[in-house]
Formats: C-alpha cells, structure tokens, sequence
C-alpha cells in the first residue's frame, strides 16, 4: 500500500499535466480557427456579413480583394471600399450608377449632372488627393497617364475606367465599377429606364420611324454610337449618322459614319465628331432635340429652343416648321452613366408624351 500512494500521487500529476496540455492545444485551437474566420469570412460568406456595421467594418478591413479596371490594370482595394476620390467629367455619376455615390469623399471639380453632395475638393495633384485619404481613386481615362502613374507610387490604388461609345458599354462600366462596392448587378438601375422608353414606345412601333437629330447652335450636330442608340430605342432614325467626319479635324479625307467611329474608338468624345448647321440642313429631321443645360439657366431655359426656331437658316427644316423642338439635359446626355438613360426615357416622352417645357423641369427638379 505504501508503495502504491507514491505511484498513484505520480499518476494523478502526469493526467492533470496533460489535461493541461490538452486544454491549452484546445484553447490555441479555438483561436486559430477564430483568427481563420476573421481571416476569409467576408470572401468565404459574402454578404452574410454586414458591411455597414462597426463589425461588419473591422471584419472587411482586415481583407483586400482583387480588382482590375478597364485598362486592365490589376489592383487589391480594400474589401470594404468606403473612401473614394473622383477625377474628371461626369466620374460621380458613373461613380453613382456603379453604386458607390454614398463613399465619394472628394472629387476635383469636374461637372456631372447627379444630385450626389460633393463636400470634399481637390486639385490633380497627388498631395491634395492623398489628404483625402483615399481606399482608391476612381479616374476617366482623360486623367493624365502622369498623374494615375504617381498615385499608384504613393500607394494608391486608381481604377481608370472608359467611356465606351454605346448604351451597352455604359451599363457594362457600371458592372465592372460596381466589384469595387460589392454589387453584384447594376443592370436593374438602368433597366427601370429601358421599360419607361419601351412604355412609351410600344404603342406607336408600327409607326413610320421620324428622322431625329441632336443639335445645339452653340455646339453643332451631335454624333455618336450612343446618340445613334438612343435615337433607334425611341423607335427614330438617326439623321446624323452617316454624315462624314475627320480625326480631330485633322485628316479632311477620312470618310466615317458612326459604326466606323465606334469600332475604331477605344471610347467616345462627341465633342470631336460634331456636324454643322449645313449637315442639320441637308439631313432635314423631323424632330431635333435641343441638349441644354437648361435647368442651370431658369427662367429662360428655352434660350437655346429658340435660337433654333428663330434662325432664319433653318425655316425650312421639317422639325422646325412643325415645332418639333424639344430640349434635353446635356449634362444628362453626356455622362454615360444612369443619366444617359433618363435623358433617353425624356426622349421618349416629348415624343410620345404628353410633356412640357414646364412639366420636364419639374421632372428633372425633383
């Protein structure tokens, strides 16, 4: 018996040194399984995890996820983008379409037509931008090279997008824009649009299909794939189509229509294919659509109406004799996101209305 007690007392040391041991391994375990989760929870359970929430925040930040722009430059942003900086014309808009408005911290300046609240301005420079502290900056490929190339060497992502020259290509930006919010499908935003215009539409499809050009006085005929595509969902012809037009202005004997321009284009500038008032009269449309920014000049917001319908040039122009000619937000036509849509739905209502100058200011107003 006396020699037992010893060996038993040496037994019950060895079972509690490894309860212990096993306790502590499980404990460690417990933890790294812990630190696993935190680890790939948000690719692992996507939007289980609620990323708007101080949690759902800190969970996010611990992760990057990998993004390529449409340049095809590769990036890890991080997997909760909540800070953005915009660059160039109409980059909130696009911004907004992709779903990504309500993150937009600073932008530097540039015009877009959506009522997003831009608190934040900077200039292009790196300095002024980096004091944004920016996840990621989001640039029209008109933003010098120079500068997204110095952004990227402080560390900043810069996630150059294109203007493509289509309806088509806006809603596939939006797409590719819309992985840095962690949405999944845009196309629903500018369905909504689509369904309004083919509402409006249906009902007159197997009418004779009006000859519509865009023009302004102050700027000319506008042209291009997206005009030409808006043009043929309102159930029109697009009379500025097959007019010709030179590269830049610099090479008199480039014979192009639009499809030529769209298939030889990266992405879209109207302002560098305009026709003039001669092409406006040659094409002689039944409808013109006045881009305008009219809402920024109330009450005369029928200014540039008017510079038409009084030009004495254009007397006899279809459109003009019958007074078919109506206005539509520039700004909204020009910024290839959402808005390009609205613009095109507004069509669609002056044609097939009813609409008015003051009913289509309050449209747009509210």
């Amino acid at each position: 018996a006396d020699e037992r007690g010893p060996l038993m007392n040496q037994k019950s040391s060895i079972l509690k040194a490894l309860k212990w041991i096993v306790f502590n391994y499980i404990f460690l375990g417990i933890l790294i399984v812990i630190g696993l989760v935190i680890a790939i929870s948000p690719q692992l359970l996507g939007d289980v995890i609620p990323r708007h929430g101080t949690v759902g925040k800190w969970l996010a930040a611990r992760n990057q996820m990998e993004v390529v722009d449409n340049q095809g430059t590769s990036m890890k942003v991080p997997d909760y983008v909540e800070r953005v900086v915009t660059l160039g014309e109409n980059t909130v808009d696009i911004v907004e379409s992709a779903g990504g408005d309500y993150y937009i911290v600073a932008s530097d300046g540039s015009s877009y037509a959506s009522s997003v609240k831009i608190n934040g301005r900077v200039e292009q420079t790196v300095d002024s931008i980096k004091s944004y502290d920016p996840q990621v900056v989001v640039a029209s490929d008109t933003v010098p090279p120079s500068l997204v190339a110095s952004l990227r060497s402080a560390g900043i992502p810069v996630f150059v997008y294109t203007k493509k020259d289509s309806l088509d290509g806006i809603i596939k930006t939006a797409q590719s824009m819309a992985k840095l919010f962690h949405e999944k499908d845009r196309s629903s935003a500018f369905s909504a649009y689509t369904r309004m215009v083919k509402k409006y539409v249906e009902p007159h499809k197997n009418d004779k299909k009006p000859v519509i050009a865009l023009y302004n006085s102050s700027h000319g005929v506008y042209r291009s794939g997206i005009v030409r595509d808006m043009i043929e969902t309102v159930h029109g012809i697009d009379g500025a189509g097959n007019l010709v037009i030179s590269e830049n202005g610099k090479d008199p004997n480039m014979v192009s229509d639009v499809w030529w321009y769209r298939d030889h284009k990266t992405t879209v500038d109207m302002t560098k294919s305009m026709g003039t008032k001669a092409d406006l009269i040659r094409i002689n449309p039944d409808v013109i659509f006045v881009p305008t920014r009219y809402l920024d000049k109330l009450p005369e917001y029928k200014q540039d109406v008017e510079a038409i319908m009084k030009d004495p040039d254009l007397q006899n122009i279809t459109a003009v004799k019958k007074g078919y000619v109506y206005p539509i937000h520039e700004m909204s036509l020009m910024s290839y996101s959402t808005k390009t849509f609205s613009a095109m739905e507004q069509m669609a209502k002056w044609l097939y209305g009813p609409s008015t100058y003051e009913g289509i200011v309050k449209y747009n107003g509210v």
